[in-house]
């Protein structure tokens, strides 16, 4: 198999390989290069623009896969693999920032990079990316830091009550303090139809807990898919999520009996559009499986999709192939 790998890059920059300079790969346009399908492949990002530093990283290719050991430690460097060779490089050069101030009559700095970091009167405390200077907070027996993040969320990082560690983190798109000590937050799932969840935590001295949750939608109701493609994407998303009921009613009664997605969450972590034609003619998905921080691996998961929609869509999946199974 002859893989060929796509270079993703924050700003215009040059890419070399193994040392030889392959051209140029901008934002909105990456480089495409075939490689070969064997042994350590050296590849270089020059920015060309002072807004991001030079990086270079090694990987090596067995059989035009690459191997999860060779990007375990890449900083900066995130791999995708998809089916039938094509490897989608994405380049992240660090860009460290640090913004110091006091809270509460305690100093702070607050760095960006490739983590998050707060550090708080010497004490280091976890954030999400892009987060924003918090406030400190003291629920009943407890400490946390409330804050946002320049992508519209909210964080809460649980302190001990005296301020000496963090006890743990929680993330949403909105979080709001409630009666009784208690938080209100509201995250949503990310999937296609729009599910989401409705938590209400407890900050206590040894961290948050979540006391209770429901489901939710994120636009007030669900974004039933119109496309055969998103059927499909759909149903997986739904056994994702833990909600097989749903998951069946993407599915003729037929092959819903068969469960044919019973056991996809061990497969992947995640389902999306194929980026890339696979070597199977077949429509199909992607099935995304996290093989390491650096790495990702997809593989198709190939359906039949029959245009007599139900409840759910204007679309029904008549059967399913998986890959392997």
């Amino acid at each position: 198999m002859q893989p060929t790998i796509i270079c993703h890059v924050p700003g215009p920059g040059m890419i070399c390989l193994n040392g030889r300079f392959a051209g140029e790969a901008t934002p909105r346009r990456p480089l495409f290069a075939p490689v070969c399908p064997g042994g350590a492949l050296y590849v270089e990002y020059r920015p060309l623009t002072g807004d991001f530093e030079p990086m270079a990283r090694r990987l090596v290719l067995s059989g035009g896969a690459p191997l999860a050991e060779s990007l375990a430690d890449a900083e900066g460097l995130y791999c995708a693999a998809w089916p039938g060779g094509a490897l989608e490089l994405e380049f992240t050069p660090a860009r460290r920032e640090t913004e110091r101030f006091m809270l509460d009559g305690l100093p702070c700095a607050l760095t960006r990079g490739p983590s998050t970091v707060l550090t708080l009167n010497g004490v280091p405390v976890n954030l999400p990316e892009d987060a924003l200077p918090p406030r400190l907070i003291r629920p009943e027996g407890a400490a946390a830091l409330l804050g946002e993040t320049r992508g519209g969320g909210r964080y809460l990082a649980a302190l001990a009550p005296d301020l000496s560690r963090q006890t743990g983190l929680v993330v949403a798109d909105a979080i709001e303090p409630a009666d009784g000590g208690l938080f209100s937050a509201f995250a949503a799932l990310g999937d296609a139809v729009g599910h989401a969840r409705l938590e209400q935590w407890l900050i206590e001295a040894d961290g948050p807990r979540c006391v209770s949750a429901e489901s939710a939608w994120a636009g007030g109701g669900p974004r039933w898919p119109d496309t055969a493609e998103g059927t499909m994407i759909a149903a997986v998303e739904a056994m994702l999520a833990g909600l097989p009921a749903e998951a069946a009613g993407y599915l003729t009664p037929a092959l819903a009996e068969k469960r044919p997605l019973a056991n996809v969450a061990e497969a992947c972590d995640l389902c999306v559009p194929m980026k890339y034609p696979a070597p199977d003619p077949r429509h199909c998905v992607g099935l995304v499986r996290v093989v390491n921080p650096h790495l990702a691996a997809v593989r198709p998961l190939h359906y039949r999709a029959d245009p007599t929609g139900g409840l759910q869509g204007k679309w029904t999946i008549g059967e399913i192939w998986m890959e392997g199974a």
